[in-house]
């Protein structure tokens, strides 16, 4: 019986560690806005020192986000850099729930084809970590009450 109860907490804790993916920022920071590629939020401390006080954090998307050059589309991607591609950009709200669409138009190297329109969840990508904005890519800089900035490339 004790090796059956040994399985059970090991999948738990699996599944536990599985769930740790990056996402849902929009359930915990407000005031999202778009600077050229530079995503900006006031989020929550999430059991911080400063948990009550929401931080200003900022974090650049080209270190999340890339451009399929067959396809046109906006994707997931460490060092993605596209603004190389896409131009127009703007963040567009979910109507039916929390949650912000990255929407550009952009030209894919390959296929010689025109711009196209891409949207991309940021949800899907980001979340809020203690008050900092994050993707798999990069971690943001939050703005602390003295005008300085915190931040570094993971």
């Amino acid at each position: 019986m004790r090796l059956g109860s040994l399985s059970f907490w090991l999948g738990l804790v699996l599944v536990a560690a599985a769930t740790e993916t990056y996402g849902n920022f929009s359930l915990t920071c407000s005031g999202v806005a778009l600077d050229n590629s530079v995503l900006s939020a006031s989020c929550s401390g999430l059991g911080g020192a400063d948990e009550d006080t929401p931080a200003q954090s900022r974090l650049d998307l080209a270190l999340c986000i890339g451009l399929d050059q067959v396809s046109g589309r906006l994707q997931w991607e460490i060092y993605g850099k596209y603004p190389n591609y896409c131009k127009n950009c703007t963040i567009l709200n979910l109507a039916e729930e929390p949650g912000h669409l990255l929407s550009c138009s952009c030209t894919p190297l390959v296929g010689g084809r025109g711009p196209i329109q891409s949207t991309l969840n940021l949800d899907e990508g980001i979340r809020n970590e203690m008050g900092t904005l994050r993707c798999e890519g990069g971690i943001g800089s939050i703005i602390s009450g003295d005008g300085q900035r915190e931040g570094r490339v993971v």
